[in-house]
This record gives structure tokens, sequence and C-alpha cells, in this order.
């Protein structure tokens, strides 16, 4: 259930973190957030885009403060353009069933002051074991957005309870994921498929990680991932193709090369988004398995 009432845990002591990030902090790890001339030369000299940190003063009036930012460095006039700010409300929480936190919902804003984007929210859910940072995006869940050009608080007000209005099928999902349990061949082929996200690999050719190392890529981390069902192998999964650490090739005819962890914004969100969508499918196979 989705507890929006007062919690006995302070975000500054539930281990996902020190604290929300302060402006300083912001300044240091994502600079371009607070850039107020768009970054594309060409753009119309009338071009007067709302800037991030306009967007993150009004989130943390609604009560959702910044846990993680990025940039992306790209070359020429578009340089450190494109960049992310991760948000999170100490008061909206997602509860297990024996009363603990599972997971905290998370607002994922993505920009891009080029003239050309306008503010991008999605939303995610951070897992309490895991404490990977790791975030949920799904074709399945919408894709908020608001433009620069006549920004208003009140869209954002709005976005923001959209968010949460979200949250219960989303965790829905999730339960049905936990329900789906996976053979010992499903999670080898999962691996396979992860790592075919990972490395970019079209959809139409055949690729299959050889079987010891499938079998390193989906042994957990931690012991509370132990387990087969859908969420559990899912988690594992992500956390390895994001994390990286592991040894592995796209060409067999090649030496397995250490896998390192990703770094890019875009392609963090993109492999995320393509994994989940990839993971949902199990739950329609085992529909139509029941169906039979």
């Amino acid at each position: 259930m989705i507890m929006k009432e007062d919690i006995m845990m302070k975000f500054k002591d539930n281990g996902l973190a020190d604290g929300f990030l302060t402006e300083d902090d912001l300044r240091k790890k994502c600079p371009c957030a607070f850039m107020t001339e768009p970054s594309n030369p060409d753009v119309s000299t009338l071009y007067v885009p709302a800037n991030t940190k306009t967007v993150i003063d009004d989130m943390a009036k609604l009560g959702w403060y910044p846990v993680d930012a990025k940039q992306q460095r790209q070359r020429g006039a578009m340089k450190y353009s494109f960049h992310m700010v991760v948000f999170q409300n100490p008061d909206v929480v997602v509860r297990n069933l024996e009363g603990g936190v599972d997971c905290w919902p998370r607002i994922i804003l993505t920009n891009s002051h080029d003239g050309m984007h306008a503010f991008k929210f999605m939303v995610g859910l951070y897992r309490v074991v895991c404490s990977n940072g790791l975030v949920i995006a799904s074709d399945q869940f919408a894709d908020l957005s608001i433009r620069h050009i006549a920004y208003t608080f009140q869209e954002l007000r709005d976005l923001t309870a959209g968010v949460i209005a979200q949250l219960p099928k989303q965790i829905e999902l999730i339960n049905e994921m936990k329900r789906v349990i996976l053979t010992k061949k499903q999670k080898i082929d999962f691996a396979s498929a992860a790592f075919k996200i990972r490395r970019g690999i079209k959809e139409d050719v055949p690729f299959m990680l050889p079987f010891d190392v499938a079998e390193e890529i989906i042994e957990p981390v931690r012991s509370e991932d132990h387990g087969d069902d859908l969420w559990t192998v899912y988690n594992i999964l992500q956390e390895k193709m994001t994390r990286g650490g592991f040894k592995a090739s796209a060409d067999p005819a090649k030496k397995p090369r250490k896998v390192r962890a990703i770094t890019a914004v875009a392609k963090d969100l993109d492999m995320n988004r393509k994994l989940f969508r990839y993971a949902a499918g199990y739950i329609t196979e085992s529909k139509g398995a029941d169906n039979q």
C-alpha cells in the first residue's frame, strides 16, 4: 500500500542515501541544470525556456527533493545539455506485507536546454533491498512532459498528482511479477536477453550466452535476492547489466571481457526501459499458459 501520512523513518536514516542533494551538490554533479541560455546556437533569440533549476525549486514546494543527478557530455555546442534529476518524497513510500519499506517511488526528470525538447518525467521505484539506484522505465506507464515555454507551477502540481495516481497500477504489476516463477531455462534465457539489450544487439539477431556465463549473471549478489520469481530475477539482472563487473562477449569467437558499468544517462534509461518491457513479457506468457 502507499502511505502518504507521517512515517517513522526519516529519509536520512533509511539506508538509501545520506540525505537529499543540496544546491551545491547539484551544481557539482549536474551544472547544466542551472543553465539559463539554450545550448543550441540555432534556436531563436525569442526562445526563453524555463530552466531545470526552476523545476527543482517547484518540486521542493510539492515535497519532492533531488536524490541524484547526472549529465551527459556531448560534443560541440550541445555540450552538457542532456541531463537527469531524480526526486523522492519522504512521505510517499511503498510498504511490504510486514509493514517495512519495500520501495521508494521516484520521479525522474530529463531535460535538454537545446530549444527542441520538453521536460520529460518518468515514474521509478527505488528498491530498498537492492539500493542500486535503478529505475523502472516502462512503456506501460505514461511518460509525462511539460513544455519549457509557458511553464506553470500548476502543470507540475497536476503532473505529480498523476504520478501518485499511477503508483497503484505500477505496484500491482510488481505483485504480478512476484507471482510468476521462472524455470532455470527461463532465467538463463532472460540473462542472455538482458545482455543482448545491454550490448544493443538487434532483436532479430540470434544470441545466447554460454551457460556458465549466464549462470554467473543470474547468481544473486545478496541473500535477499535468492528466489525464482520474475521480480527478483529481473532486479538481479537489472543490477548486473547496469553495474557490470562480470565477463562476457557479444561475439562467441572472442575472449570474454569484463563488462563495465553504464555511465551514460541516456543509455541507462533506454536499457532499463527495454529490460522492463522484456520482463513484462513473461507476465503475458504466464497468463497465456494459465488460460490454456
